[in-house]
């Protein structure tokens, strides 16, 4: 039996148009960018088409766009970029960060950096709650654009709107990080439309391949993770991966050009997934319903089981045929990270105990949500009166 899967949002199927164009550009550029012969040449002039059409597709300039090799090195390019400071100053992250922003709280602290975060009720980050953070010394504020466990889309304009009226009354440059990662595909994203310094993307969230990513700065003032040859403007040095970029291009070619069709087809999956959950007093959502008032994809929805823990539903529903998450894929080897994430949304911690994240795409059909919605249910109500039993 083949599973289906219902884990988009940790990793998503490489699409064929994706995987043909890797293939065919590995044939056809051979050479590396940087060698100065003929096949050299060729392949640099293809990867600056590429870098252009990256640009056209996201909303920016050539200039703006670094090719890494995924969302966690580019966000790591960010942070650690504060490193070179002189003098160490505030750093404000919202607490439904990735786990590779998160992580580098204790980095930034052994350097006397004043780390503080920002609690997220109901998975929104309030603009007001950022201004209030803001001090002379702040170096920079990281926020994402939708959180990887709920779906929630946080308001990146107004957090901007906040950052950038604070910074005018200091004269003092404030860097806004926006993790976009999980925005591709679910909802419309221009770069261009953000008042935000640097952006990270993977390509394997939108149907490219994995180990490729994007850094989108708006100003050069970003400083390199590893030094080596002057590759991508000097942030990145190593051989560019010419194949994989082009794929991952087809890719967000493919889901931009789709997209509305595609959003359409996720909010009726969406509503039908909640409708058959209701039928079941044992689920409740965490994650915002489709009609609430706040925004959020419809892509990505985390429920409650009730009295199971998280761990051991998934593996029942891997059984009976489905692939679910617990939470983040990236988090799944770091105690309680699931929880703690959950608990700076105000998620009891029961819920949280037993949450478990669905996330879809575009070929994922109402017959198999249906069927994961009834198979959640009918499998809740078993496990509870075997654990009212005992």
């Amino acid at each position: 039996m083949i599973p289906q899967y219902f884990d988009w949002a940790a990793t998503s199927p490489m699409s064929d148009r994706s995987l043909d164009i890797y293939v065919e550009t590995a044939k056809t550029y051979r050479g590396n960018p940087s060698s100065l012969h003929k096949e050299g040449k060729d392949a640099a002039r293809f990867l600056q088409q590429e870098r252009d059409k990256t640009a056209r597709l996201l909303g920016a300039s050539p200039r703006q766009i670094v090719y890494t090799g995924g969302a966690t090195e580019s966000n790591a390019i960010v942070c650690n970029s504060l490193l070179w400071r002189r003098t160490p100053g505030r750093i404000i992250i919202s607490a439904i960060e990735h786990d590779s922003i998160l992580q580098y709280r204790h980095l930034f602290e052994s350097k006397g950096f004043d780390v503080v975060f920002v609690p997220a009720p109901g998975g929104y980050v309030n603009p007001a709650d950022i201004a209030g953070k803001l001090t002379g010394n702040t170096n920079m504020v990281c926020v994402m654009l939708v959180n990887n466990v709920l779906g929630t889309v946080q308001d990146i304009n107004g957090i901007a709107y906040a950052i950038r009226t604070f910074q005018s009354t200091t004269g003092r440059p404030i860097h806004f990080h926006c993790d976009a990662v999980q925005g591709i595909g679910k909802m419309q994203v221009d770069v261009s439309s953000l008042d935000i310094d640097s952006a990270s993307f993977s390509a394997h969230k939108f149907q490219g391949p994995r180990g490729t990513g994007i850094l989108y700065q708006r100003g050069e003032t970003l400083q390199p993770l590893s030094r080596g040859g002057g590759q991508e403007l000097g942030l990145r040095a190593g051989t560019e991966h010419v194949a994989a970029i082009a794929a991952m291009n087809a890719a967000l070619e493919e889901t931009l050009s789709n997209l509305d069709d595609r959003l359409a087809h996720a909010n009726v999956l969406r509503r039908v997934f909640e409708q058959e959950l209701a039928r079941f007093a044992t689920i409740s959502l965490i994650s915002p319903p489709a009609d609430g008032m706040g925004e959020m994809v419809p892509n990505i929805c985390t429920i409650a089981v009730e009295g199971i823990p998280s761990e051991v539903f998934t593996r029942i529903l891997f059984e009976k045929g489905f692939c679910v998450s617990s939470g983040s894929a990236c988090s799944n080897n770091t105690p309680k990270k699931g929880a703690t994430l959950l608990a700076a949304c105000q998620v009891s911690p029961d819920k949280a105990s037993s949450a478990i994240r669905i996330s879809f795409g575009y070929d994922t059909t109402e017959d198999e949500i249906r069927m994961l919605a009834q198979t959640i249910g009918k499998e809740s109500q078993t496990m509870g009166r075997l654990t009212r039993r005992r």
